[in-house]
């Protein structure tokens, strides 16, 4: 009985298109001229072009030839880029005549798409080589969600609109959704294939994930849970246009390094595509993703209702443990301020202290019950429930497109400040609770020294029989 898949998670580089011969064609054009028209060998150029690539982890950096040493070096106080515009030119000329899919990858994916499955490519390109080339194929119509790393850093400061000529908005995909992955997220990582999944509201027993690379993708697919299918189609590695970008990837001796590990590993697929993605339609049942029909709606708007009422339900509980925080705090705090005005003071271990200060000092112990409850316990049940709805709102959010409560107050919570990562509501409770400790332990050791032990000299007993006072000293009424 064949397997029924309703999402299907796809590389794209060497799995949808020939992405070592686009970049061969595109690099080495550009090499040969660059060669010609600045007269260093390539066999400078070589290396310089591997060390820029892998500062800015990329072999398809848009700015490398104004990078290069031996050019700066040549041609000092030019504009390089313009200087060698016809190595530029033959970069793009080289890179438009081999952008082509691989045979039957428009007509596997339309069959997909009309079964109803989910459709979803995974890349470790960047997001404009990626974008641009998800157009350039028509697939900007057919791929339901795209993810890739964000772009390189710009040289020397500068912005994406001061480098591009046109609008933004051509840069950028119209239908597909574009997701971009957290700063060093690579293949093999389970964990992001297991992001993807929940973002989309997809199962690993729903989901087929297909990739060229043994190491990378379907190592990664198989430590997820997922069913892979191994594209060996598109493997690369054995091809003599490979040997160039040995020499120049972006790849580090760690990334080599990390590499073998991996191939220590001995990687067998479940399913292997020999000559061709079409090859992928027999094996599989392939099934639409989700079922529109109104009773399945309705049904699904009600759990995502119940869903919002358990988020409703715990916030509630967390606002019940600050408001009770605040209420405690304000008591001790008002007992401080009294003690303080008092001049209260007691010994305590030899030592005198003030009685303001002490009660300060108490009131860290309820205020760390209070955290605990409020951060660890009712806080990360409202984290549980908050997950499941945008697993529902992600699934679903096509069909109702009025469920998108939980995704839009999750986009909207995170606090950016400067250049600082966003701040997520649990750091905004950790740095809330640690101000108020702060403020406590200032307050305490501002009352112990705003109120000092009494210094008078001994006085007769007839005189302290006949002038009694109020204070406190030792723990005993005291006179003066």
């Amino acid at each position: 009985m064949k397997q029924t898949i309703s999402v299907i998670i796809t590389d794209l580089d060497n799995t949808l298109y020939d992405w070592l011969g686009i970049w061969h064609s595109s690099f080495k054009a550009m090499l040969d001229r660059l060669v010609i028209d600045s007269g260093v060998p390539s066999e400078i150029l070589i290396p310089e072009f591997k060390r820029i690539h892998e500062k800015y982890g990329t072999a398809e950096y848009s700015f490398s030839i104004q990078g290069l040493p031996s050019l700066q070096k040549n041609f000092p106080n030019e504009d390089l880029a313009k200087r060698f515009e016809g190595a530029i030119k033959a970069y793009r000329d080289g890179r438009t005549a081999s952008m082509e899919l691989y045979p039957q990858v428009l007509e596997t994916l339309e069959t997909l798409k009309d079964k109803g499955c989910l459709l979803v490519g995974y890349t470790e390109s960047a997001e404009y080589y990626t974008a641009r080339r998800v157009k350039k194929f028509g697939l900007d119509r057919i791929l339901d969600h795209v993810w890739s790393p964000l772009d390189s850093e710009l040289p020397n400061g500068l912005t994406p609109s001061q480098v591009r000529s046109r609008p933004e908005e051509y840069y950028q995909l119209r239908r597909t959704v574009h997701h971009t992955l957290p700063k060093g997220e690579l293949k093999p990582n389970p964990g992001v294939l297991a992001q993807i999944m929940n973002d989309v509201g997809a199962t690993p027993e729903e989901t087929l994930y297909l990739g060229d690379s043994l190491m990378k993708d379907i190592l990664m697919a198989q430590r997820a849970g997922v069913t892979d299918v191994w594209a060996k189609y598109g493997v690369a590695q054995d091809r003599p246009e490979y040997e160039l970008l040995r020499k120049v990837t972006h790849w580090t001796a760690a990334d080599v390094e990390r590499e073998k590990k991996l191939a220590r590993g001995d990687v067998k697929p479940t399913y292997v595509l020999e000559k061709g993605i079409d090859q992928i339609l027999p094996i599989f049942s392939f099934t639409s993703f989700l079922s529109k029909s109104s009773e399945h709606l309705s049904s699904v708007l009600d759990v995502w209702k119940q869903t919002v009422d358990v988020q409703k339900h715990f916030n509630d509980l967390e606002l019940t443990v600050r408001n009770y925080a605040v209420t405690v705090l304000a008591a001790l705090l008002g007992l401080g301020g009294y003690a303080l005005k008092g001049g209260f003071q007691t010994t305590l271990f030899g030592h005198t202290a003030s009685v303001a200060s002490l009660i300060l000092l108490f009131a860290i112990l309820p205020l760390l019950t209070f955290y605990i409850m409020d951060r660890w316990w009712y806080h990360r049940l409202l984290l549980g429930a908050v997950e499941h709805g945008m697993f529902i709102e992600n699934r679903w959010g096509r069909f109702i497109p009025e469920i998108r409560l939980t995704c839009a107050i999750s986009k909207r919570s995170p606090v950016k400040i400067s250049r600082l990562r966003p701040m997520h509501t649990n750091t905004k409770i950790d740095i809330c609770y640690l101000l108020v400790l702060l403020l406590i332990l200032l307050l305490a050791w501002g009352a112990n020294h705003a109120v000092h032990p009494s210094a008078l000299s001994p006085v007769s007993p007839s005189i302290c029989s006949e002038q009694p006072t109020g204070g406190w000293a030792g723990g005993t009424q005291a006179n003066g």
